[in-house]
């Protein structure tokens, strides 16, 4: 069986901040009882492979009764991350994940000015991100690229980087439902991002896209999904215990089934998730199959096929040559 991690909508696409950008925004909303959470890990654990990983997400996975669901996945053998707007965070809880050895995802945009497709959330995810540091929880921050901050790369990540702790970004291009980027403006983004990584911290801050890039040419493995052959790489458990292909791709007609009356190893199995993990490359148009980049992007995330590609092209022509000598440099070094 092919691994492939867990996402937990405990809550569904509940939030108290229904960013307009968000694309899981309109979700239904939900509880997740304790007993559908637990058929979910128990099926989850009995899998014959090793590097189990579950995540929290939203929604906002903290409201409602959804933190009081994390302790539950402490009992299994399982890596553990929380995708959070970091607004509800608390000493408390801070202790708690850090104990419990919990990843935090921890969204936020850039300075004021940047975050405020957000809302009037910015100091309350910085106070939560504090809690986070005083107590000594493993995070990382989680950077939406949108129209609010898409022409100002090296201001958003030297702000990212000279007010937290963390050395660990991630940057994900906003394709929808509002204040999406064009290809265009995403290829200067990371242009911009990537120089000024480059000069500076290119030995000290992990950009996951840089990192997956290097990770796919030392290991043959990219490590974020969109880069991948196929779409196999997560199965979503909603808060009513439905189970989808991915958390893009929530929809009745891609519904696997019901974690309640079937049993999680069935549905990993299933034709239906095979046959949509083999759309990533199956039906690649022309401009794709003849693209001296598709070995990097594998097409890129469905959701966005062809509406980034003039600023992948960009980024590939731009990096790839430093990136390749980075990769080298890894290689040697292991």
């Amino acid at each position: 069986m092919q691994p492939f991690s867990l996402l937990i909508k405990a809550v569904g696409g509940a939030c108290n901040l229904a960013c307009d950008y968000c694309f899981y925004r309109g979700h239904p909303a939900g509880a997740m009882d304790a007993a559908t959470l637990r058929r979910a890990l128990d099926g989850y654990a009995s899998l014959p492979f090793a590097g189990k990983s579950v995540t929290f997400q939203g929604g906002e996975p903290l409201i409602g009764h959804g933190a009081s669901l994390l302790p539950i996945a402490c009992e299994y053998p399982v890596e553990k991350a929380l995708q959070t707007n970091a607004t509800l965070v608390t000493d408390d809880l801070a202790r708690f994940l850090a104990a419990n050895q919990w990843l935090v995802g921890a969204s936020l945009d850039g300075p004021p000015q940047m975050n405020r497709l957000r809302g009037d959330s910015f100091e309350a995810a910085v106070r939560g991100i504090r809690a986070l540091e005083r107590n000594g929880a493993d995070y990382n921050l989680v950077t939406v690229v949108s129209k609010a901050n898409v022409d100002r790369p090296k201001e958003v990540y030297r702000f990212l980087r000279d007010s937290f702790s963390t050395r660990f970004h991630q940057y994900i291009e906003c394709t929808g439902p509002r204040d999406a980027i064009t290809g265009l403006e995403w290829g200067r983004f990371l242009v911009g991002l990537f120089d000024e990584w480059m000069i500076h911290d290119s030995r000290s801050v992990s950009v996951r896209i840089f990192d997956s890039i290097v990770s796919q040419m030392v290991n043959g493995t990219p490590m974020q999904c969109s880069f991948a052959a196929t779409c196999r790489q997560h199965l979503v458990v909603e808060h009513d215990g439905s189970v989808y292909p991915c958390d893009f791709h929530v929809s009745r007609e891609l519904c696997l089934g019901n974690i309640r009356s079937t049993p999680l190893a069935e549905m990993a199995e299933s034709p239906a998730y095979r046959a949509f993990a083999a759309r990533k490359t199956g039906n690649l148009p022309p401009r794709c199959t003849a693209c001296a980049y598709l070995p990097f992007c594998n097409g890129d995330c469905p959701r966005n096929r062809g509406t980034l590609c003039e600023g992948w092209s960009m980024f590939f022509a731009h990096a790839l040559p430093t990136l390749q000598k980075l990769a080298g440099e890894v290689a040697f070094a292991r």
